[in-house]
């Protein structure tokens, strides 16, 4: 299950890493997962979803906060 805060979190990756310029299997490379890992964490198809170690990682390789991936309120 993808709660509103998981969703918020891929869709925020996914705005940054595009914004970046950055390819899916870039940032998988980045981070130490697989391309396929990233691509089901961004499809609507799979209940998978990115852990705080994800999140600081890709902050790491993206150049920005994990702050920058959360919402300023809770949802």
């Amino acid at each position: 299950m993808i709660y509103p805060i998981d969703q918020y979190i891929i869709d925020a990756v996914r705005k940054e890493r595009k914004r970046q310029n950055i390819s899916q299997s870039m940032l998988a490379y980045g981070i130490g997962v697989s391309k396929s890992f990233i691509g089901q964490v961004e499809s609507p198809k799979y209940d998978i979803k990115y852990n705080p170690h994800h999140i600081n990682e890709i902050a790491k390789f993206l150049g920005c906060s994990p702050r920058d991936f959360l919402p300023e309120k809770p949802l």
